[in-house]
């Protein structure tokens, strides 16, 4: 009786797990190929020959091993063998997991014949695929087909579709897959290659990188020279012999460190208004490159080189 009541409820799991496995796999199914046509375009495609023959008769990679199998006949032969479980109800569990392995490897078939779309879609169009995913984002297989002289989106379905059930007949004529499996898998083709030929791929919009502070605030030793009215020899002097040029312009006479700052930034923001007006950056990078310029020109204008003594007198 407990053995029984067992045997039941071991059956009942492996029919749990026959559902929830057939479920996964239609999932991923609708998912990968149906779905999400961005990841059948860019993924590694087959070609036909290659797809029929890793058809049914293959395990996929989520199906038992055949050593895994083996092991749980064993199992199940040893219950037989001590009448836990009869031989009826062996045969019972081991179709459930045969039944699990051939819906994985029918989805597998499918996965692997759809992922080629792309490159029959590529092949209808007459383009190489790499110009072909060039052309996606923003757009649909669909709306290229329309756009192309001589092809439609319609015709585009209609290649695919045809490509697809061809496919379909040669893994049935070769035993692959069973009548009734290719009956459904072509009753589910037109839905699936409409959704695969008008998905419309997302755009990815470049963005433009800021430029660097440094190119607005320009030649600090030309602002240096404007503002404090000193030639380049005497700024020059004044920096080998380790001061920064915010304390050259306090050493000068109705100059200051601030002042110098102030004109450098002055100067920098009206080049920076200049490459907005001109479209040349957003005002987002405007303000961005206004908020860096105070700190860039102070770092610059403060900064102190190594002191130099002076050069030996040349012979």
């Amino acid at each position: 009786m407990g053995g029984s009541k067992t045997t039941k409820e071991a059956i009942q799991m492996f029919g749990i797990r026959r559902k929830a496995a057939i479920t996964a796999a239609t999932a991923i199914f609708s998912t990968a190929l149906l779905g999400g046509a961005a990841l059948a375009a860019f993924s590694p495609t087959l070609s036909a020959t290659t797809v029929v023959a890793g058809a049914l008769g293959a395990p996929s990679a989520e199906a038992p091993r055949p050593d895994h199998a083996d092991k749980i006949k064993q199992v199940l032969d040893a219950l037989v063998a001590k009448n836990v479980i009869t031989q009826a109800q062996e045969d019972a569990i081991l179709a459930a997991f045969k039944d699990v392995k051939e819906d994985r490897g029918h989805e597998e078939f499918l996965r692997r014949m759809l992922a080629n779309l792309f490159e029959q879609s590529a092949a209808y169009l007459e383009m190489r695929p790499a110009d072909l995913r060039a052309a996606l984002p923003g757009t649909s297989l669909g709306a290229i087909a329309d756009r192309t002289p001589g092809k439609s989106k319609d015709g585009l379905v209609a290649y695919l579709t045809r490509y697809v059930n061809d496919a379909i007949n040669k893994a049935l004529t070769e035993n692959k897959i069973t009548r009734e499996q290719a009956d459904k898998a072509k009753a589910m083709v037109p839905d699936h290659v409409a959704r695969f030929v008008e998905h419309v791929y997302p755009k990815k919009e470049p963005r433009a990188a800021t430029p660097k502070v440094q190119a607005f605030i320009g030649d600090a030793m030309n602002a240096s020279k404007d503002y404090l009215g000193l030639e380049t020899k005497d700024i020059m002097a004044g920096l080998r012999s380790g001061k920064s040029l915010g304390e050259i312009a306090n050493s000068t006479s109705g100059k200051s460190r601030d002042g110098l700052i102030a004109a450098i930034t002055t100067s920098a923001n009206a080049k920076i208004d200049k490459a907005a007006q001109d479209g040349k950056i957003t005002a987002d990078q405007a303000t961005q490159l206004k908020a860096a310029v105070g700190n860039t020109v102070a770092t610059l204008v403060d900064y102190k080189g190594q002191a130099h003594g002076p050069k030996p007198a040349s012979r």
